[in-house]
C-alpha cells in the first residue's frame, strides 16, 4: 500500500492506545478482531513497528472516537535525528539550501521578467524609443502635445513589458548564451576575474575593472587584458558587444557583470532551450529550503535560552566559483547583479528567491521533558540585526530533535553548547527542573 495511505507510527500508536483503553473490558484481541488483523499487529502498532491504513483508522475512530491529543507547542520545523547529526550535516544541508535557493530564483517568473526588462534590442534606446510616432492612434490630435506624448509613451511601455516582447528578448539572449563564442567569453571572463582577485583586495575595484573590459575587447584578447588599465593596444573586433549585436541585442542597460553571473548560472542550471517565463518546476515555498513538517511538542519545557552569536553563523556556498561577497558583514553573494543603477529586481531576504547564503545571528534553544522521561529539543535561528543590547530574536528557521535519551542528554547538550559558543550550561538549574518534573538524572541517587 502506498505510503500516503498509511498513518504515521505516532498516530497509529495514539489511536490504538485510545481504542484499547476505551473501556476496562477492551483488549488488544478485541481491536484485532474488529480490524480483522492478527493480534500481534496491535502490539506492534503500539510499539511503533506497524502502521494503520487510513481506512482502518477511520473505522476505529467511528467505533471508539477520536483520541484526545496532549497539550503542546505547535511548530513548523525541520527534524534531525540528534544534536550531533544536526551539527555534522549542517554544512552539507546549508550548501543544498543555497543551491535550491539559487535555482528557485533563477527559474522564477520574477527573475525572468526582471531580466527581460533589463535587455535592450537594436532600435530601442535606453528611453524606449527616440520618438513614439509608432504608437500614435486616431484621436491623439485632440490631445495637447504633452498629453499626446504621455499617451504614446504609455502605449510603448505596455508594448515593451508585454509577455510576448519579453519572451522575444529572452529567446535572443538565451540563444546568444548557447553559442560557442559566449562559452569562450564566459571562460575567459572567469579567468580574468581570478587574475583581478589575486591583484586586488577591494571588491568594488574588482567589479569596476571587470565590467569596464570584458565586454569591449575581443573575446580572444580577454586573457591579455592588463590589471593596470593599459589596454589600448588590444583589439575590439569580435567582442561581446559585437556578439550581442549579431543577434539584435545591446548590452545596456544590462551590465557585463550581470551577464557574466547570468551566463554562469545558466551553466549550472541549464534551461534546456526552454525560455518560458513560467517557473521550471522548482518550488519557491519554505519546503524548497528544507524538509518542513508540522509538529506538536508535548511535555514540560524545562529549560530555554535566547542569545546572540559572537560572530554570525554563515552557511556553505553552493557555487562559490562565480561569486564573491560585497561586504564581510553582509555576504549577499549578489554583488555582480546588485551594484549598478540598472540592477535586477531581486529580493535581499532568504525567502526562496534570493542568492544569499545562510546567515544566523540569533538563536533560541528549548528543552522539553516528555512523558516517557526522554527529551525533545527545539532550536530556532534568526538573522535580525538590532542595535539594542537586548537580544531581539525573530525565528526564521526551526529545527527539532524529537528523541534524546536521558542517558545521553548532557553529552548531547554539550555538543550544542559548543556550536552555540556558550561558555557553559546551567547544569544545576537544569537538573533541579528535571527532578521537579520527574525526569531521570544519570548518576543521581534517588532517596
Amino acid at each position: 500500500m502506498p505510503r500516503s495511505q498509511k498513518l504515521s507510527f505516532e498516530d497509529t500508536k495514539r489511536l490504538l492506545d485510545h481504542s484499547c483503553n476505551s473501556s476496562p473490558s477492551m483488549t488488544a484481541s478485541n481491536i484485532a478482531d474488529f480490524l480483522d488483523v492478527p493480534a500481534s499487529r496491535i502490539s506492534q502498532g503500539r510499539s511503533k513497528e506497524w502502521r494503520l491504513s487510513h481506512s482502518e483508522a477511520n473505522s476505529l475512530i467511528e467505533e471508539y472516537g477520536q483520541p484526545k491529543g496532549k497539550p503542546g507547542l505547535f511548530v513548523h520545523a525541520e527534524e534531525r535525528e540528534s544534536i550531533i547529526c544536526f551539527i555534522e550535516n549542517e554544512p552539507l544541508n546549508s550548501k543544498t539550501r543555497h543551491l535550491k535557493r539559487i535555482s528557485s530564483l533563477y527559474y522564477s517568473g520574477k527573475f525572468r521578467n526582471s531580466l527581460a526588462d533589463s535587455i535592450s534590442m537594436i532600435g530601442e534606446d535606453d528611453q524606449l524609443l527616440p520618438t513614439y510616432e509608432a504608437f500614435t492612434e486616431d484621436g491623439d490630435e485632440l490631445l495637447s502635445m504633452d498629453e499626446q506624448s504621455d499617451a504614446r509613451k504609455t502605449r510603448a511601455c505596455k508594448k515593451y513589458t508585454s509577455a510576448e516582447f519579453r519572451k522575444e528578448k529572452l529567446n535572443k539572449l538565451f540563444t546568444v548564451m548557447g553559442t560557442p563564442q559566449f562559452a569562450q567569453w564566459l571562460t575567459a571572463a572567469r579567468l580574468h576575474l581570478e587574475k583581478l582577485r589575486e591583484a586586488h583586495n577591494d571588491p568594488e575595484q574588482i567589479y569596476l575593472m571587470m565590467g569596464s573590459s570584458i565586454g569591449y575587447y575581443s573575446i580572444t584578447e580577454i586573457h591579455n587584458i592588463s590589471s593596470n588599465g593599459n589596454n589600448n593596444h588590444l583589439s575590439s573586433e569580435g567582442s561581446l558587444y559585437e556578439l550581442l549585436e549579431e543577434y539584435g541585442l545591446k548590452l545596456r542597460p544590462l551590465t557585463e557583470m550581470s551577464l557574466f553571473l547570468i551566463g554562469s548560472l545558466e551553466q549550472y542550471f541549464p534551461g534546456n532551450g526552454s525560455i518560458s517565463i513560467e517557473n521550471k518546476n522548482f518550488s519557491q515555498d519554505k519546503d524548497a529550503l528544507g524538509e518542513i513538517k508540522e509538529y506538536v511538542i508535548t511535555g514540560n519545557r524545562i529549560w530555554s535560552h535566547e542569545g546572540r552569536f559572537l560572530e554570525p553563523k554563515l552557511g556553505t556556498v553552493g557555487i562559490e566559483s562565480i561569486f564573491f561577497p560585497d561586504l564581510r558583514a553582509r555576504p549577499d553573494w549578489t554583488y555582480p547583479l546588485l551594484l549598478n543603477e540598472h540592477r535586477l529586481d531581486l529580493s535581499n531576504k532568504k525567502d526562496g528567491t534570493s542568492l544569499s547564503i545562510d546567515r544566523w545571528s540569533t538563536y533560541e534553544i528549548s528543552l522539553f521533558l516528555k512523558d516517557n522521561c526522554d527529551y525533545a529539543l527545539m532550536l530556532s535561528l534568526g538573522d535580525f540585526e538590532s542595535r539594542s543590547t537586548h537580544v531581539v530574536h525573530n525565528p526564521e528557521r526551526t529545527i527539532v530533535i524529537p528523541n534524546i535519551s536521558g542517558l545521553q542528554l548532557f553529552s548531547e547538550l554539550d555538543e550544542m553548547r559548543k556550536w552555540l559558543t556558550l561558555p557553559g550550561l546551567p547544569l544545576d538549574e537544569m537538573k533541579r527542573d528535571i527532578a521537579s518534573n520527574g525526569g531521570y538524572i544519570p548518576g543521581a541517587v534517588i532517596i
